[in-house]
């Protein structure tokens, strides 16, 4: 099998690093990463100025855009000619639960790939640390990651050799399986695997507000939850099927949470409440 991967935490991210060395033990993988973090910028693409490879001594290239810019670019010009069974992305540093996705960049590089028809898998770890081994990633040798990354890795790889997620992703075009892994002390805690559907919970503090140095009034936009609940009933989910685990109740009881997630996806109950406006004439 060969894998494309990437991450939105940069390319130097122990998820990144940790995800690369498991797969390696199934197939050949190729890196193409931000070279910097890139958090929150969801599919966002780079057009008002040009991108820049750099290839590291570990043969991961680094590109100064977002991860979305990164699968664009690997696709359609340094990759064009290879064939990729999967495009995988992560392992994002924290949970990418609920309405996150929306924002995510690593969701948004996986996005990116199914535009292209490539089947694209998000992977998350649900409070993972955001901290780099060794600061000297860049160096020839590549250094051990994090251990709950290499767990998380290692069931990622239990998941595409166990399953037929790949077979199952390329029978759903336009859609993302959007992986999020416990952050457990070893894989034995783990309670299983569940097909879920996205959750929805309130931010705790969605705008921070702060003065600066020179006084003047600043901004830091947060999706932080306090307490990671699902909140669906003030969300109205009208559509959704309520014996189906979400996300974020999946991983609170210990599991393992895979949820297909679709693009251009317009329900049918909505065109039909919808369809009353095409009628509706104009008061003025």
């Amino acid at each position: 099998m060969r894998f494309l991967i990437s991450n939105d935490d940069g390319v130097h991210a122990p998820g990144l690093l940790a995800l690369y060395q498991a797969l390696s033990t199934i197939g050949e993988v190729i890196v193409v990463a931000p070279h910097a973090e890139q958090s929150g910028t969801g599919s966002a693409l780079t057009i008002t100025h040009p991108l820049h490879t750099h290839t590291l001594p570990s043969g991961f290239v680094a590109v100064n855009g977002s991860p979305a810019d990164c699968i664009y670019l690997a696709l359609n010009e340094l990759y064009a000619d290879f064939s990729f069974d999967c495009v995988i992305t992560g392992i994002n540093s924290g949970a990418n639960l609920g309405q996150d996705v929306l924002y995510s960049g690593t969701f948004g590089a996986a996005l990116t790939a199914q535009l292209f028809g490539v089947p694209a898998i998000a992977t998350s770890l649900v409070d993972g640390a955001h901290t780099i081994q060794s600061s000297d990633l860049q160096n020839s040798s590549l250094q051990n990651s994090n251990p709950s990354y290499e767990m998380a890795a290692n069931e990622i790889v239990k998941l595409l050799t166990q399953t037929t997620i790949i077979e199952t992703c390329k029978s759903l075009p336009y859609h993302v399986l959007n992986v999020n892994i416990p952050n457990v002390k070893n894989a034995d805690e783990i309670q299983g695997r569940k097909i879920t559907r996205l959750g929805h919970s309130k931010i705790a503090q969605p705008v921070r507000h702060m003065v600066d140095p020179r006084e003047r009034d600043a901004y830091w936009l947060s999706l932080r939850k306090d307490n990671v609940q699902n909140d669906d009933q003030a969300f109205l989910c009208t559509d959704f099927n309520q014996n189906i685990y979400t996300d974020i109740q999946a991983i609170a009881a210990g599991y393992i949470s895979v949820s297909p997630v679709r693009l251009h996806h317009t329900p049918d109950a909505a065109l039909s409440r919808c369809q009353a406006l095409e009628s509706e004439k104009s008061s003025q």
